[in-house]
């Protein structure tokens, strides 16, 4: 080969070169790089759940205990017999229906918690170990027009992988245990009950705790009593509550054992 046709070979792979697109993001196929390297206990969006839902579980004792010593506090008093009292009744005083309401809103509050915990792991994970990224969905010009760095547009995979990860507790869970090595619940009873909670949560924020076939199947197995069907449930809200905030310490302690 002459010294022009080595020239000229070596101009063609430096363009050939120049001219391959850059690649942000490694594909992996498994799990296994990982097993080594995650600490799951020092994770920030571990440790934000479990700061979450202490607080959530707190906040709703916090109330009940107040309710109970506003009620003693009236008794003492004997403010209920007072001129004018009925003008303060509706401020202070709480009857069942509006107890029940209280666990509702704490029951949908911890698992509120734990729902964005699935989607703040998966981004802590993706940006952590960028190796582990990996998509196949198809960008259009639409959804990185406004882009000016290809960091945002990773952002954005990762956002929107996230989420597409994060919709149902099955596929996190699933995607978790392949992906990253980190099995989040120790037991397959632990994710099973964890579902049945999500159901229950389901119904009580999007049909206002009335039952449908849909639930009715998916409680049938843990329930002692038949459910019926187009009814407000009359499950005690307070027994569930404290048994979601069990359930999310449970997965929050075996998590950090990993």
């Amino acid at each position: 080969m002459t010294k022009s046709h080595r020239a000229a070979t070596e101009r063609e792979r430096r363009c050939t070169e120049a001219s391959r697109p850059n690649v942000p993001f490694e594909i992996v196929s498994d799990s296994e790089e990982f097993y080594e390297k995650i600490n799951s206990k020092n994770l920030k969006s571990l440790i934000n759940l479990k700061k979450e839902v202490q607080e959530t579980y707190l906040l709703i004792h916090a109330l009940e205990a107040q309710i109970g010593a506003t009620e003693q506090l009236l008794d003492f008093t004997k403010a209920k017999t007072h001129p004018g009292y009925g003008q303060f009744k509706k401020y202070l005083e709480i009857n069942d229906n509006q107890m029940v309401k209280l666990y509702e809103l704490g029951f949908i509050a911890l698992f509120a918690n734990f729902e964005c915990f699935m989607f703040e792991i998966l981004k802590e994970l993706f940006k952590k170990y960028p190796s582990s990224f990996q998509s196949e969905r198809v960008l259009k010009f639409e959804d990185v027009k406004d882009f000016k760095k290809v960091l945002e547009v990773k952002n954005y995979f990762i956002d929107s992988i996230a989420i597409e990860k994060s919709q149902d507790i099955d596929t996190w869970a699933t995607f978790l245990t392949q992906r990253f090595g980190i099995k989040i619940f120790k037991t397959k009873k632990d994710l099973e009950r964890l579902k049945l909670l999500n159901a229950l949560r389901n119904i009580t924020l999007h049909s206002g705790g009335k039952t449908n076939s849909r639930f009715s199947k998916q409680v049938g197995g843990i329930l002692k009593s038949k459910v019926p069907i187009g009814e407000t449930h009359k499950l005690d809200m307070k027994k569930f509550f404290v048994r979601l905030y069990a359930e999310l310490n449970n997965l929050v302690q075996n998590t950090e054992r990993i």
